[in-house]
């Protein structure tokens, strides 16, 4: 992979990241709802614009597609080069996932099991919108990454659902694709196939997002497979989605998208071929130029932006209970005052510490965790002792870029 991809992709995770924890922070403490009313400074009206439910949600499109570019990619790379890739692929995907997962599980009960019994008023939590998502059941429910799909997410976690489809494309992906990777025997190619659209059609009657995020997430895919750009300029390329991200920002809210609903998942898809149009053409541009993309400190923030997007929610919803309980229960809710902002900062840099943490005993022990796996998982059956026919996705073929554990780590996806 370019190193001036990589760059983009690295900043893309960490900002999109904390892009979903402002939007959160600013929904619990900060309420602007007269800043259509009422005059404001301009910074309020720029902060208005950007943290907000619209933006936030194409960051985490934007995660899907670039999991799609960078694990889907792989796949199909993978594929065309006649390599037996399951085995390690499994490994690979199972350690990313589960290493953060299962503790942020656990975080989210500890965190959420302090705030409901020792705060002096724990209202949040036994608010309707959690009120039925604690219990054993729901718990491993999300632990087998069925989030939203069958069960609830648990406790107040509720960024996990994207997690759970992540999670299951990770699988039905290779699975689907197994016809085309010949130089696995037809028996298991066949099985492969089977179980893949056995869990995608199970999946999908339980959850009509599952079908569409995963066509969003295989248009990321596919958008590894071209040789040349669509658009060469990498500017043209910015500026374009960005001139759709403007009204999809603007427009596709409130009384119009109650009323014509499907501009939501148009908007979501407009964004997702824009996004994938701009990763490939920065892949095929001069690696001069954007020296903002290039500092070392994207690629560390980057480290622990999945831990940041699978622990932030708990966090944030105990400094608003402790709000409510210890200031009054009305307070977070009143029109922003300067207690509001200093309170939206101070709950965005604990979080960030918080999620730092985490993920020095989590996310950084990734490869050990895959060691781990490497180790208990038995082979999938021998190499093949002849070079594979090729594989329909041979021509053209694919530029080739980082396998899922060569640097850069962006190829780990995911937020």
């Amino acid at each position: 992979m370019p190193f001036i991809l990589s760059q983009m992709l690295e900043f893309c995770r960490w900002a999109g990241a904390l892009m979903v924890l402002s939007v959160h922070a600013s929904n619990l403490f900060v309420s602007l709802k007269d800043i259509m009313d009422a005059p404001h400074a301009p910074p309020v009206y720029v902060f208005w614009f950007f943290v907000a439910f619209e933006l936030g949600h194409q960051a985490v499109i934007s995660f899907f597609v670039m999991s799609g570019y960078l694990v889907g990619g792989a796949v199909l790379r993978s594929i065309r080069q006649g390599k037996d890739f399951l085995r390690e692929y499994l490994i690979h995907r199972f350690a990313r996932i589960y290493v953060v997962t299962v503790p942020a599980l656990v975080l989210t009960a500890l965190v959420d099991g302090f705030g409901r019994k020792l705060l002096p008023d724990p209202g949040v939590y036994a608010s309707g919108l959690f009120r039925e998502h604690f219990g054993l059941g729901i718990f491993l429910g999300n632990v087998a990454n069925l989030q939203e799909i069958y069960v609830p997410c648990y406790g107040t976690n509720s960024p996990l659902w994207s997690l759970s489809c992540e999670f299951w494309y990770y699988i039905c992906f290779p699975l689907l694709a197994a016809p085309l990777a010949r130089n696995y025997s037809k028996a298991l190619r066949v099985s492969a196939f089977a179980l893949g659209l056995a869990i995608f059609l199970t999946l999908s009657f339980a959850s009509g997002w599952f079908r569409f995020g995963f066509l969003l997430w295989v248009i990321g895919a596919l958008a590894s497979l071209p040789t040349r750009p669509f658009i060469k300029s990498r500017w043209l390329a910015v500026a374009l989605y960005v001139a759709a991200v403007i009204p999809i920002r603007l427009l596709i809210r409130g009384p119009l998208l109650a009323a014509h609903p499907w501009l939501f998942e148009a908007g979501d898809l407009v964004g997702t071929l824009l996004f994938s149009n701009l990763m490939l053409t920065v892949r095929h541009s001069p690696t001069q130029g954007w020296d903002l993309l290039r500092p070392a400190y994207h690629r560390r923030l980057a480290d622990f932006s999945f831990s940041l997007y699978s622990v932030h929610m708990p966090v944030l919803f105990f400094l608003r209970a402790s709000a409510d309980s210890f200031i009054r229960p009305t307070w977070a809710g009143e029109l922003a005052t300067p207690a509001h902002w200093a309170a939206f900062v101070g709950a965005v840099a604990t979080t960030l510490v918080v999620a730092y943490g985490f993920s020095r005993l989590t996310e950084a022990h990734t490869g050990d965790a895959r060691r781990y796996l490497n180790g208990l998982l038995p082979s999938f059956g021998p190499a093949p002792t002849h070079s594979p026919p090729p594989s329909p996705l041979s021509a053209p073929s694919v530029p080739a870029y980082a396998s899922s554990r060569a640097p850069p780590r962006a190829s780990d996806a995911g937020p």
